[in-house]
């Protein structure tokens, strides 16, 4: 359910689940996933909103870092979509460097 508003509906939590979702046996991180659900709870008001006369340009950004996890030796690169200035689609992703 996190990860399908993570990354359909509710892009501000999605590295919050995406990080949770590597570790997830340790009593810290339910009580990680908890906050997340108490942030939601919080922040039922917040979407995506787009102003009546504001301009409606796509813009896009990507990043890439390498060796950026501090965890194992991972890359993480993303990507970011933004429409009248709102995010609609995000994504990271973890690769290995070899």
């Amino acid at each position: 359910a996190l990860m399908y508003l993570a990354h359909y509906t509710r892009p501000d939590i999605a590295f919050a689940v995406d990080l949770l979702a590597r570790y997830s046996s340790m009593k810290s991180h339910w009580v990680g996933v908890k906050n997340i659900y108490i942030y939601l709870q919080g922040t039922k008001d917040l979407g995506l909103f787009y102003q009546k006369n504001q301009e409606r340009t796509m813009v896009g950004y990507c990043n890439d870092g390498h060796l950026s996890d501090p965890h194992d030796v991972r890359s993480q690169t993303g990507f970011v979509f933004l429409h009248g200035g709102t995010a609609f689609s995000t994504c990271r992703k973890s690769v290995i460097d070899i």
